[in-house]
């Protein structure tokens, strides 16, 4: 079992929906823009990565729910996967996203909206699973961060999200902005 209150993990990922999507209202210039000083892609890509991870997190929480073959009977985060979610954000530095979800060198703005409406969906998909969510103590593995239960695979949608958003920012803003503290 788990304190995460779903709903409320729902509630806030659905508000970082709603900034992925205010970026497709950007011009070209903004959205298409490389800050190499910030991150070697373009709010774009960032854009496409955060939709397509999102619809693959949801998706495992999905499977769970539905106890697929391949969910491991418990769950177990790696010492990566502990310390990002107990503080709610990714360490900063410039990682390298799994093959699988990295975006193409050229994204298009119909690539960004396809993606990002296949990704929205399978997020209202998931509204209907939340009162399952926190009873499921099976999970699925994480390339970085061990075996997540279903609503940790809820939460670290937004983790993430909030790990490209706030780089984004960055993008746009032309300057690096300073670490978190510990």
């Amino acid at each position: 079992m788990t304190d995460l209150d779903v709903q409320e993990a729902y509630r806030a990922l659905g508000a970082r929906y709603d900034d992925l999507e205010a970026l497709l209202e950007w011009p070209d210039e903004r959205l298409f823009r490389v800050n190499e000083a910030v991150s070697g892609w373009s709010p774009a890509r960032h854009l496409y990565h955060v939709a397509l991870s999102n619809s693959r997190m949801l998706k495992a929480a999905e499977l769970i729910c539905a106890g697929h073959p391949m969910v491991r009977p418990e769950a177990a985060l790696n010492e990566a996967g502990r310390r990002t979610l107990a503080q709610g954000r990714f360490a900063r530095g410039r990682g390298k996203a799994p093959e699988s979800v990295a975006p193409p060198e050229t994204v298009t703005r119909a690539d960004l909206e396809k993606t990002l409406a296949r990704s929205r969906k399978k997020y209202a998909e998931v509204k209907a699973l939340l009162p399952e969510l926190p009873a499921r103590t099976g999970g699925l593995p994480h390339p970085f961060m061990g075996t997540l239960r279903a609503d940790e695979w809820l939460r670290l949608a937004r983790v993430h999200s909030d790990h490209h958003l706030a780089i984004i920012r960055e993008i746009d803003a032309g300057t690096t902005l300073p670490e978190a503290s510990e």
